[in-house]
This record gives structure tokens, C-alpha cells and sequence, in this order.
């Protein structure tokens, strides 16, 4: 967990970026999440995605959940390879990429959230959010874009 990062924005090459715009549209209507998977030394470098799998099957399509034991090995694997989760990523099908009030209820400080607004199968947007405090709320983050 990066807590206090600070930071406004996440960096993203342009490969790893469409990765996540289609597994949204491969999920939809379904929500998909994964793990955003870097470094965070002078500023938050994404490197890899890992699909992850919603556990939620009863409202896959307004929410995601990770499965404890996924996260603890998408975490393991990262850190053999000298990385770190850095935060997920999520898709909202029908709606905007905004975080929902569970987002902001599940989510954790210094983590990163990238969600997919895909309408109608087509992909619409995808922002960045982060908050560095429990009691703050989410802000935007900039995705930039890298190749």
C-alpha cells in the first residue's frame, strides 16, 4: 500500500492501458476489476495488469469483489518480481467513471482506482481516483498515457 503517495497522477503505457479498456468491454454487462501492478518510486509507474475475477456472481452487474486469496496471490507474484499492486481497476457498465458511494466504502487510502465508464458495449471513458485518508474523499487522478 502506497499511503500518503500524493501524487495526481498514474502513469500507464499505451499497451497496458487498452488491456484494461478491453477486458470492460469482454466483461460487459458485467463489472470486471483487476490489479494495477508497478512501481511508485518519484511518481506511480503501472508496468502490468492481472484480470482479476468478480466473486461477486449475485451483482456482477453494479459490483465487484476480489476474493481475499486472489489479491494475497496477485500480491505474492508481484513482490518475487520486485513490484507492487498498486491499485485496481474496475468497470462500471451503463454508467459513469465516477466511484459509485461502495467504491468509496470498499476502497482503501494511497491505492489507485481506474474505472471504465462502457456504454452499451463500447467504451466511453476510463478516470483515475485516489484518496490518502479515510475520512477524505476520492479525487481525480491523471491517467497519462506512456508508450
Amino acid at each position: 500500500m502506497i499511503l500518503g503517495f500524493g501524487k495526481s497522477a498514474i502513469h500507464v503505457p499505451k499497451a497496458v492501458y487498452d488491456e484494461i479498456i478491453n477486458h470492460a468491454r469482454d466483461a460487459y454487462p458485467d463489472e470486471c476489476c483487476g490489479f494495477l501492478i508497478g512501481k511508485a518510486i518519484r511518481d506511480k509507474r503501472v508496468w502490468e495488469v492481472e484480470r482479476g475475477t468478480n466473486a461477486n456472481t449475485e451483482r456482477s452487474r453494479d459490483r465487484y469483489v476480489i476474493d481475499p486469496k486472489e489479491y494475497n496471490l496477485v500480491d505474492k507474484v508481484a513482490r518475487t518480481q520486485g513490484l507492487d499492486i498498486l491499485g485496481f481497476y474496475h468497470s462500471h457498465p451503463d454508467h459513469p467513471d465516477r466511484p459509485s458511494e461502495f467504491d468509496r466504502a470498499e476502497g482503501h487510502p494511497g491505492f489507485s482506482y481506474i474505472i471504465v465508464s462502457v456504454q452499451g458495449g463500447k467504451t466511453v471513458s476510463a478516470r483515475s481516483w485516489i484518496f490518502d485518508k479515510d475520512d477524505e474523499p476520492f479525487r481525480e487522478e491523471k491517467i497519462k498515457i506512456v508508450d
